[in-house]
Order: structure tokens, then sequence, then C-alpha cells
């Protein structure tokens, strides 16, 4: 069985698609990408696939995606390239990531003269998660990008999908609710879970801790942005500090530029010297080895629709990891985290503070939280176990194609 990938950016640092990739390999299907290639050389990070890749700038792709609810000439390229992509190789299947990517697609598989099934994979809310973007931001911006078009057009473009990909059983039942016309069997539910036969999940790398104080280490891992709660959280921290709380903040990861200066300003404070560590990224192998040595782990994202839309990779990790995790009240995370008991869920600061004071204050309370997310982790929420739902819509799909042949 051949099956087309298509990913509007580089496959070498898609997690979630590499793992889908190695399911769908495991199970002897023969796989072709078709991708960007913002570079002039790439190592593979997947052997026995076949990868196309579209070489552009980087910065050319971002404007022509830009002016896509104006002039739709990204449409029209990918269109162009997928019905390539599909003659080229013969495919059977052609599953593409992201919403926006999806009439593309339906064209595409037009233009090819091949009826073949479209699966489309939602990595996000994009509808909602669009307009929070800065490039959506200012009068102009906005006006030429357009992004509140996307909620408009998303039923469309979903109604191209043979089988549409969420994260969450919410998320799903959140389509359903406002397009009941989508038939339920449409949806199938995949988790961005731990694959837990990755190297780096199997052989903890050791990392030097970055502080001088043995206190306990408070850690957030991620884009560092004020919709994902990072200055609630440094807030909390400020004041944990500013009451001779014995604690340190370790937070990895890149930060938003319009979020940039009121960030360096709140963690360059004097008060928080020797107290706060900043790393702007690490390699994903890394991960465990800073895990190792931290005790609580946030995830202090606003609540919103974005947020809502399933749990973040972060939260299974940290889970894996055997911490606690505090976290805010959005219900993906909320549910998976009070029904393991494994962290403590807050809805405002302060709330948020005492969920770190209690932490703080009760090691063991610490430790069984942290061994329950851990347990969670190797019996539900793994590859191996969820990697079912994404077999069986292929077996389903490929024994439903034939019966139409």
């Amino acid at each position: 069985m051949k099956i087309g990938i298509v990913v509007d950016n580089e496959l070498n640092s898609d997690i979630r698609v590499l793992r889908e990739i190695g399911i769908l390999k495991e199970q002897g299907f023969e796989i072709f990408v078709l991708c960007f290639g913002f570079f002039k050389t790439y190592k593979d990070p997947v052997s026995n696939i076949n990868i196309t890749r579209i070489n552009i700038p980087g910065k050319l792709k971002d404007i022509l995606f830009f002016f896509l609810n104006t002039i739709p000439v990204y449409e029209w390229l990918w269109a162009s390239k997928i019905k390539k992509f599909i003659i080229n190789n013969h495919l059977e299947f052609l599953h593409v990531h992201d919403l926006y990517m999806a009439r593309a697609a339906y064209s595409g598989i037009k233009k090819a003269n091949r009826k073949i099934p479209m699966i489309l994979d939602l990595h996000e809310n994009y509808p909602f998660t669009v307009v929070t973007y800065n490039w959506t931001k200012g009068f102009l911006r906005r006006l030429i990008s357009r992004p509140d078009q996307w909620k408009k057009k998303e039923k469309e473009y979903l109604g191209y999908a043979d089988r549409i990909i969420v994260l969450s059983n919410d998320f799903r039942d959140t389509l359903l609710t406002q397009y009941p016309e989508i038939a339920s069997e449409t949806f199938v539910v995949l988790p961005n879970v731990p694959d837990l036969s990755q190297p780096e999940y199997k052989k903890k790398g050791v990392v030097l801790n970055p502080f001088k104080q043995e206190f306990p280490v408070i850690f957030y891992y991620g884009v560092i942005a004020e919709r994902r709660g990072i200055f609630d959280a440094l807030e909390v921290f400020i004041d944990l500090v500013k009451e001779d709380y014995p604690v340190n903040f370790l937070l990895v990861g890149p930060v938003d530029k319009k979020d940039k200066t009121l960030f360096l300003e709140l963690t360059g404070l004097n008060l928080l010297d020797n107290r706060i560590h900043y790393i702007p990224w690490i390699e994903s192998k890394e991960f465990p080895g800073y895990l190792e040595i931290c005790d609580i782990c946030l995830a202090p994202f606003h609540k919103n629709p974005q947020h809502e839309s399933g749990v973040a990779n972060k939260i299974y990790d940290y889970m894996l990891g055997g911490k606690p995790v505090v976290a805010s009240n959005c219900k993906p995370q909320q549910d998976l985290i009070e029904k393991h008991n494994c962290g403590l869920i807050f809805e405002n600061k302060t709330e948020f503070h005492d969920a770190i004071i209690k932490l703080l204050n009760d090691k063991r309370l610490r430790e069984e939280m942290g061994e329950n997310g851990r347990e969670a982790i190797m019996k539900e929420y793994n590859t191996e176990i969820l990697k079912e739902n994404l077999i069986f819509l292929y077996k389903k799909l490929s024994l439903d194609h034939k019966e139409l042949l």
C-alpha cells in the first residue's frame, strides 16, 4: 500500500509526523513524503521512505502563506505539486497535515484524476490559533492575511477529507457539535503521546544542574508566550521568592517576539539572581536529562479553544519523567491529570500559587503524583497502545476503497 504524506514544512523537525510515519512503516506500508526543503542538504530522519522536497526559501514560503486568503498562490502551488506527487508515485492514499492544506490536496487529487482517499490530520484548532499569531495582528496585516476567514472556511475544508485525525475526544466532540452533518466515524483520535521506543526514552542523558542552591526546581518547557501562561507563572514565582520559599525556576524554549521585552524584564530582576535560568532551546534527546533535575512541571496555558483541542505533548513527557504537573484548567489536560491524580489544577493565579506551595512542602506527594503519571503513560498513553487508532483507520479505508474499485 502506497501512502503519500504531505507536510507544508520541513519533515525533519516534525515529531508528530515522524511518529506516524514510523507506525505506518511498521505495518509494511510504502511511505512517500512531499514537504518543503529550506536547506541545501539534509540527513533524512527516517529510513526507507521516499522524500520529495519543494526547495524554496523560508521567507518566500512565509510571504505566500501570508497572502493565502487574498491571492491563493500557496494553494495553487501545492495543488500542482500534489498532482505530480500522486501520479509519479502511484499513490493509493493521501495523508495531509493541517486544515489549510485540505483544499490544495483535494484539488491535487482531482487534477491527478485519481480516486484516492484523503486523510486530514489536524495538529491544532487552526481557526482559533491563527488569530493569535503575531503576523496576523495589526490593521494592515489583518486586512491582507484575513485570519477570521478560517472559521468561515473550516466546514468547507473539513468536507474535503474522507477521514479526519484529531488530538482529543474533546476536539472531536466540539467539531461534531459545530458540524453535525459530518459523520462521527469520520474522526479518529490520535493524541501526541510518547513513542517509548525512541532512544531518548530508553537512556536518559546527564545534564548539569545550573543552580547553585539545592532548592526544588519548577520547570517550563516549550514556546514562551503570554497565551501559554508564562507571565502568570513568572508572577507566581516572583511572589514565592519574595515569600522566602526555597525554589528555583528553569525555562526552556523560544520566546515569542512580541513577548520578549517583558520576558527579559521579568527574568532580569535582581530579586531572581541565581534563582531563574533560561535556555532558548535544547535537542529533544536532552529533555529527559533536564527533567531529571526538576521537581514540579508547569502547563499554565490560558484556557481557550486552541488549548482545549488536545493535551500538549510536553504534559505526557512530564508524566513519563515521573514529575507532578501543575496545570491550568483547560479541559483535556484537567481531565487527564485528575483522572490519574498526577498533578494539581488551577483556575486563577491564587490557586496556581497555592498548588506550587503544596507540592514544595510535600516531597512524598510529589513522588506519588509523579509515579501515578509515569504509570499512566506506561499503561495507557504511549504510541505502542494508541497506534492502533491509526492502523485501524488505514485498514478500514483500504477495505472501503477496494469495494469502490
